[in-house]
């Protein structure tokens, strides 16, 4: 990699790819990117020295890259339309070109990596193992899907890499993408049916995974929820290479779950292991069980009980997930990016073990026609364990529209009573018809999250 001076990415304002783009900004190498529209993460990286435009046009490929063919990386996303006019052309004209996934392999491949795969909680799983590696003074470098709270980025590093620097990476499944790792360590938190664009149906899914454990070799370690290890028949006679762990009844298992003033407290049991009292400030059992399996990891890389339940006690979570905007006695807004029907309902169960006694109000913006398609009765059964629901319509991301397949498919299948269709636009008057929300939670992966300043504005000037 240190034979290129320059990079440049397509797709640059995807989270995934923005932290490679931060990545080679830190080694001395001129990174340029392209995108379709400006952004929140294209700003701060404009202002980080990355040169960033939003035209797909041969013209305005940077000078750079087109007098310095074989001194330029051109890195894609797989997420990028196949009708690009910029990445079909460098691709024609011979450029060096690889996918994401094949960047990190190249980056990750010299160093000890840890890999957190799964369909639901590998940004927050990823996020609290670096967290934890960072706060313990170790070498470190973090590829991160989702921007860490308290470092608001997604690419962490600490100290001199060297070889032996430990990388911690978010596996993702899309597009088979994790199968281009070569880990050391793996967690995988979860199988659910999801990205069937790419596999087709679950047992292609199930088998991809598979193919991402068996790239851990021998000397490794992985390191499994219960669920996933019964799905894909792990051998747990293999004990020094797979671990299980779940909330009860696992080799590694949470004691004494408590919540203590919105913070979850419990006792880590593993492997002749006991680490009492630790302290987790991102809500949620599901979290709980994602702590089970940081701290296996990081006990196997040979921290102490005390760096581990710091790290744990001062982990502040990831922005878009489970994140306060506003927080008083009258209103709470809490923004999230579940997109998955499972998401969804482990969100909503959170915020009822939390809140028992307030109502919930939620605003949903599906993700991709296909996932709809696929997940509509699903979708509709855990939104309706909110009080009160405003479907938005769906965001397309890189899918053309599929005939017939709207939030309709969604809305038409929910028994709750209190729902309502509303476009992105409309939403702030269509809340300001009803009675105001005790808690109020907006949902998805598209661009919902441009709501929220407008949301917050509104919910603070007219009912606080």
């Amino acid at each position: 990699m240190k034979n290129y001076q320059y990079v440049y990415l397509i797709g640059v304002g995807g989270i995934g790819m923005s932290a490679i783009a931060r990545w080679f900004n830190t080694q001395s190498i001129q990174v340029f990117g392209y995108d379709q529209a400006a952004s929140a993460l294209t700003d701060q990286l404009i202002k980080e020295g990355i040169g960033v435009h939003f035209q797909d046009c041969i013209d305005a490929i940077p000078k750079e890259v087109t007098h310095h063919k074989h001194q330029s990386l051109i890195v894609y996303t797989p997420a990028i339309s196949s009708k690009n006019r910029v990445l079909n052309h460098l691709i024609a004209n011979q450029y060096t070109v690889h996918k994401r996934a094949e960047v990190l392999e190249m980056l990750t491949q010299h160093h000890p990596t840890l890999a957190v795969a799964g369909t639901h909680g590998k940004t927050m799983t990823s996020s609290l193992a670096a967290h934890i590696l960072y706060s313990a003074g170790k070498n470190l470098i973090a590829f991160l899907g989702g921007i860490a709270r308290g470092y608001e980025s997604n690419l962490l590093i600490n100290g001199t890499i060297k070889e032996d620097t430990l990388v911690v990476i978010e596996a993702d499944e899309f597009d088979r993408s994790f199968l281009h790792l070569r880990p050391r360590w793996a967690i995988v938190t979860t199988i659910d049916p999801d990205h069937l664009d790419t596999y087709g149906d679950e047992q292609e899914l199930k088998k991809a995974f598979e193919s991402f454990i068996k790239l851990v070799p021998p000397s490794g370690k992985v390191i499994v929820h219960q669920q996933v290890a019964r799905q894909l028949h792990a051998d747990k006679s293999d004990v020094n290479r797979i671990t299980d762990y779940a909330l009860t009844d696992a080799t590694v298992r949470a004691e004494h779950v408590c919540i203590r003033e919105n913070d979850f407290y419990f006792d880590y049991v593993g492997e002749g292991v006991k680490i009492r009292d630790v302290r987790l400030a991102v809500p949620g059992y599901h979290q709980v069980e994602n702590a089970l399996a940081v701290m296996t990891a990081c006990l196997s890389w040979g921290l102490d009980a005390k760096a581990i339940r710091r790290g744990m006690a001062t982990f502040q979570g990831v922005k878009r997930r489970f994140e306060y905007v506003i927080r008083t006695e009258q209103i709470i807004f809490l923004d999230d990016y579940a997109h998955h029907p499972v998401e969804i309902t482990t969100l909503l169960q959170t915020i009822r073990a939390l809140y028992p006694d307030k109502q919930i109000t939620t605003v949903f913006q599906p993700h991709l026609y296909t996932r709809t398609q696929a997940l509509a009765s699903e979708f509709a059964r855990s939104l309706d364990l909110a009080d009160r629901v405003f479907l938005l319509d769906i965001y397309p991301a890189r899918e053309a529209p599929i005939e017939g397949i709207t939030s309709a498919c969604i809305f038409d299948q929910m028994v709750l009573d209190q729902k309502w269709m509303s476009t992105k636009e409309g939403i702030i008057d269509m809340l300001a018809q009803y009675n105001p929300p005790e808690i109020i939670v907006t949902v998805g992966a598209g661009d919902i999250s441009d709501l929220i300043p407008s949301m917050k504005h509104f919910l603070l000037t007219h009912w606080l």
